[in-house]
């Protein structure tokens, strides 16, 4: 049975209720993301849930704070029928108008109850491209991602890299795929004053000293061994400087390894995950994204959010925001002596670093505010309801 949309509209109708569905509570790229958004959501018009599918994870917590209903399915494997049954009765139980799937798990068994029910406003979130789009690989890959594109009514894309992907690789019709942009609460560059200036210690750079911070998973689409290439470039240039690498990954022990044989194991350090990349951001003289692939990635938003100078890679969607020697300094994908360029003219000219760290905040607080994305996730839904009714009004003539 349809279930049927709750509009605000209609009189003093209780709010539009959506339901997100994730793979785990797990911080990760998705529910990083919808902390942000849904903190800026219009509760007075959407009402709001998100399920994962197996593990629970520590931004449960975090969403149940700012008011956000929460379920674990319970399904531990990726491709298992329960999935889809538990997910189709709470559906069925909470009746939303709207299911919002974000990853592979979430759009397929997601997808799937949504259509069971017969949810016609799937939406579903296109983060990554490509091979890039999940760091485990199966043989069945190129078949689940044909079926998780036939599913949603709406794509969101997260930049304009993500969606020729969706529209070349996936075949989704163009129509279907919207670039809406993450986006971010900004931050003050001097809330975290004191913690940057103990990290700056702990990576023993002092003032005189640049520091380039790298925050990123060390997997192989993260492109750290070019860092390190490049670093090692910079060390013979005789530049001093330090580079911090915070996060963690399956490549750690293969990175520390390779630091050691370049001959700079002295000036990286591996900080390992932390939950507030803040006072590392902060402290940084530069910020170094240098990446084989992204969609659109968070750090990159955090470090314009802090006023930071930062060089990145051509990958994906980075250039949707980032310009060469406007805001940024870019280097192709791969090209360690360009991104050695790059960190050099940085590490080296102050104020170059500077005009370009202001002009990326500005372009942040311009176009990527999360409360203006936000909005537009509100007028995607919106849309995706007003044709709802238009072919149930049409299809209610016509009978």
């Amino acid at each position: 049975m349809p279930v049927i949309a709750h509009n605000t509209d209609a009189g003093g109708a209780r709010p539009i209720r959506v339901l997100h569905l994730v793979s785990t509570f797990a911080v990760k790229t998705d529910t990083k993301w919808l902390l942000q958004l849904l903190r800026r959501q219009d509760r007075a018009r959407f009402e709001t849930a998100i399920a994962c599918f197996y593990e629970g994870g520590p931004m449960r917590e975090r969403f149940e704070r700012i008011g956000v209903r929460t379920f674990n399915l319970n399904v531990p494997v990726t491709i298992d029928p329960r999935g889809i049954t538990r997910a189709a009765a709470l559906i069925n139980k909470w009746q939303p108008s709207i299911v919002h799937t974000h990853l592979l798990r979430a759009d397929l068994l997601g997808g799937l109850a949504a259509r069971l029910m017969k949810i016609d406003a799937l939406v579903s979130n296109a983060y990554a491209i490509g091979a890039f789009r999940r760091a485990k690989k199966r043989l069945l890959d190129s078949s689940l991602d044909a079926c998780c594109a036939r599913l949603p009514a709406q794509v969101i894309a997260v930049s304009n890299a993500v969606k020729t992907d969706c529209v070349e690789r996936l075949g989704i019709p163009t129509e279907r795929v919207h670039v809406i942009h993450t986006g971010i609460e900004p931050v003050s560059p001097h809330d975290y004053d004191e913690k940057a200036a103990q990290f700056r210690a702990r990576c023993n750079a002092h003032p005189e000293i640049p520091l380039i911070v790298t925050v990123a998973r060390l997997s192989y689409e993260k492109g750290i061994n070019t860092l390190l290439d490049a670093a090692a470039q910079l060390d013979r240039r005789g530049v001093d400087f330090r580079l911090a690498l915070v996060g963690d990954g399956p490549l750690r022990a293969e990175l520390e390894e390779h630091a050691y044989e370049l001959g700079i194991a002295g000036k990286v350090y591996f900080c390992g995950f932390t939950g507030d990349v803040w006072p590392a951001l902060t402290a940084a003289d530069v910020c170094c994204i240098p990446s084989e692939s992204e969609g659109f990635p968070n750090v990159m938003l955090e470090a314009m959010s802090a006023g930071k100078a930062i060089v990145a890679t051509r990958a994906g969607g980075m250039t949707d925001a980032l310009e060469q020697q406007s805001n940024a300094m870019l280097a192709n994908v791969g090209d360690v002596d360009g991104l050695a360029t790059a960190l050099e003219r940085l590490a080296t000219d102050r104020e170059l670093a500077f005009r370009l760290g202001t002009a990326a905040r500005s372009t942040l607080l311009r176009r990527f505010h999360v409360r203006d994305v936000a909005m537009r996730y509100e007028s995607l839904y919106d849309d995706l309801l007003a044709k709802g009714r238009a072919v149930h009004a049409g299809a209610i003539v016509g009978t």
